[in-house]
């Protein structure tokens, strides 16, 4: 009987996500050389230790675009099924921090495949990870809010994610994606450093929060030609819209009906001046200013992720996240190509609204945006994780046949960024709508209180961050007295 019960707890011990003592003694091949498996999992990140039925490694096809389509991608991804410890030495013991158990469908077990479009083509592959049992493999101390089946292993991408979802969080996007570093061995091959991360989906309790039944998450993506269900867009041709939510092998046709009206609309609103009536203007600058701060030099697959809360009119289109910093920090000096192909009509529009939520919320963050990123990155690399993620840079670089640069180079060069960034674009917004334009027509004079004034009245459209001059947050009657005395000060 005793022993019957210290099974039982051992059992309840792996299933509950505690620590318990684990076996690490497997050999793993790193490169053209062999490490026992304790030996990476010494250098404090978790390990994912993941072992699929045979052996078998997930594989997938390789295509290209159609005539008159862009970019390539893969098909056919073989969902291989498996079984999947997660390690973590703590306080110098080798401890299983969660244990899918083998491979049964719906009951325990995990399947993994390859992910990714051009990504997918590296040699070191992105990877989704489908749990048969919910599970927060972030380990966040919530499991009732954060549990999901569905994860992602994005390849290290020198802290450009990490500093990117960052900068999500600061512009008060929907929801941001959480992440942590890990290393991952799969089928005894040390496959290198990879970003354990929370996928783009429906989950009302921790990701996107949209209707069960009659809301929808969808993308405006280039690579639509690879997918069975997709709605048209009217403005690019290059370009249609799938679906996140509901899945496309689940969507009915008048829901595809719906969203195609839905899109068309949207579509057509961003070269008039009611668009505002179709989009929440707030998270379309947010997005854009992110993708500004970031110097995103991608305009074909930059994740233009959308979400519906309901099918109800006054349920607007909201861009819930900043997603894919691959290509993050290369337009030193310029806009975002996102900005300038993506966002020109809206910059253009006679209705100024979006202009003034984008330079006004740039202004509303500014003060604190530097200093916030710089101590950031720096514990991007003192915190215990970044401690770790240095020390298991030296196996990355063993296994890639290279050598690593340092987590805090790394971190050094994200600062930089962010401080040229940060003064460049104090540059273009003060040029785009200087302070006290509150007409927003590129000037300030007279013309701009008399507008203030019809604001405050409710006979003038409300620029809602233009009306504050003074900048103490609201649009009033001393923004009046700020507006005079500056043109005093300059007449």
């Amino acid at each position: 009987m005793r022993k019957i019960a210290l099974l039982l707890l051992v059992i309840c011990i792996a299933c509950s996500g505690l620590e318990m003592k684990a076996d690490t003694s497997s050999m793993v091949a790193v490169g053209d050389t062999m490490i026992v498996l304790r030996d990476i999992i010494s250098k404090g990140l978790p390990v994912l230790y993941i072992q699929t039925v045979d052996g078998e490694e997930p594989t997938c096809d390789y295509v290209s675009a159609p005539p008159g389509c862009m970019g390539k991608t893969i098909t056919n991804a073989t969902k291989v099924p498996g079984r999947m410890i997660i390690y973590q030495n703590i306080d110098e013991i080798d401890s299983v921090l969660y244990d899918s158990g083998d491979y049964v469908n719906d009951v325990s077990g995990m399947t993994i495949k390859i992910r990714g479009n051009t990504s997918a083509y590296a040699t070191k592959k992105p990877y989704k990870i489908k749990l048969q049992k919910k599970q927060d493999l972030l380990f966040r101390g919530d499991e009732a809010t954060y549990k999901d089946k569905d994860w992602l292993l994005l390849k290290y991408d020198y802290l450009l994610a990490r500093a990117g979802f960052k900068v999500n969080e600061l512009l008060g996007l929907l929801w941001t994606p959480q992440l942590r570093f890990v290393s991952v061995v799969l089928n005894d091959q040390y496959k290198g450093l990879y970003m354990l991360c929370e996928s783009v989906k429906r989950n009302p309790d921790c990701r996107i929060n949209v209707d069960k039944n009659t809301g929808y998450i969808f993308e405006c993506d280039p690579y639509w030609w690879n997918e069975d269900v997709y709605v048209n867009s009217i403005t690019a041709p290059s370009y249609n819209f799938t679906f996140k939510y509901p899945d496309s092998d689940e969507i009915l046709p008048e829901q595809l009906q719906y969203i195609q009206t839905v899109v068309t609309d949207y579509e057509n609103s961003l070269s008039g001046p009611d668009y505002p009536d179709k989009i929440d203007v707030a998270s379309f600058a947010a997005w854009c200013l992110g993708h500004d701060i970031e110097g995103t030099q991608d305009a074909g697959g930059a994740n233009r992720y959308y979400c519906k809360y309901d099918s109800t009119d006054t349920s607007k289109i909201i861009m819930p996240l900043l997603w894919d910093f691959d290509m993050a920090e290369r337009t030193s000096g310029a806009w975002s190509l996102s900005h300038i192909k993506h966002f020109s009509s809206l910059f253009d529009n006679e209705n100024r609204t979006f202009v003034d939520e984008y330079v006004g919320l740039w202004r509303k963050m500014k003060s604190r945006f530097f200093s916030t990123m710089s101590q950031f990155m720096t514990s991007c690399y003192t915190s215990s994780e970044g401690r770790a993620l240095n020390a298991s840079l030296e196996l990355e670089g063993r296994a890639g046949g290279y050598t690593p640069t340092s987590l805090q180079d790394h971190a050094m060069d994200r600062i930089i960024w962010y401080n040229s960034r940060y003064r460049w674009l104090n540059r273009q917004t003060d040029a785009m709508n200087p302070i006290g334009d509150t007409n927003i027509d590129g000037t300030v004079s007279i013309s701009d209180v008399t507008y203030l004034i019809d604001m405050l009245l409710g006979s003038a459209r409300v620029y809602r961050y233009a009306g504050d001059v003074n900048g103490d947050g609201e649009a009033s009657v001393m923004d009046v007295t700020t507006l005079i005395d500056m043109l005093l000060s300059v007449n």
